[in-house]
């Protein structure tokens, strides 16, 4: 057995061999309001290769004193950026693992910039989400550049939330009203 950045080597292509059977992973989280600007998402599990796995993990979000929150968690910005950030760096330690790279640091920062001004619809033609978001990479292996070129490329290619960055994703919304609210 051979473990290279925390991965067990051998355990990457039957990984591979089982997603070409059964490629679909549904995720579902559900974001509950508790008051001002927080919210808690809980994360109850998943479906991989056909089959439920239980998870229980909450999220806790808030905004910042200055977009009226009390700064008590992340706000939904930050947690986007860390989702995109942490789903690359899987994508680069397991891929530098299969390409026999040991990487030694690895860390990505992004940024973007919103206008407030499409957030809180004060002008009808300006965007509410993003333009541009940028981010780096900072990487150290050894491995000669061409390979971490090579890495990087695959990444941007492979990466699930590079790709929800980069390409539009279809989105479903549904309203369900429930009953029972006072009626003037």
């Amino acid at each position: 057995m051979v473990v290279l950045n925390g991965f067990n080597t051998d355990s990457i292509g039957p990984f591979a061999e089982s997603a070409k059977i059964n490629p679909q992973v549904t995720f579902k989280v559900a974001t509950k309001w508790t008051g001002q600007a927080k919210s808690t998402s809980h994360v109850s599990g998943h479906n991989i290769f056909g089959k439920d796995r239980k998870r229980d993990f909450d999220i806790l979000a808030d905004e910042p004193l200055e977009l009226l929150g009390e700064n008590t968690a992340p706000n939904p910005q930050d947690l986007l950026m860390a989702g995109l950030n942490s789903c690359m760096v899987v994508g680069y330690a397991v891929n530098a693992a299969a390409m026999g790279i040991k990487l030694e640091n690895l860390e990505i920062v992004c940024q973007g910039d919103l206008n407030l001004r499409g957030f809180l619809a004060l002008d009808g033609t300006t965007k509410a989400g993003y333009n541009e978001v940028e981010y780096t990479v900072r990487i150290k292996a050894d491995a000669p550049s061409e390979k971490l070129e090579e890495l990087h490329l695959h990444v941007q290619k492979t990466s699930p939330n590079f790709s929800n960055f980069a390409t539009p994703i279809k989105l479903v919304p549904k309203l369900v009203v429930e009953s029972g609210g006072s009626r003037l």
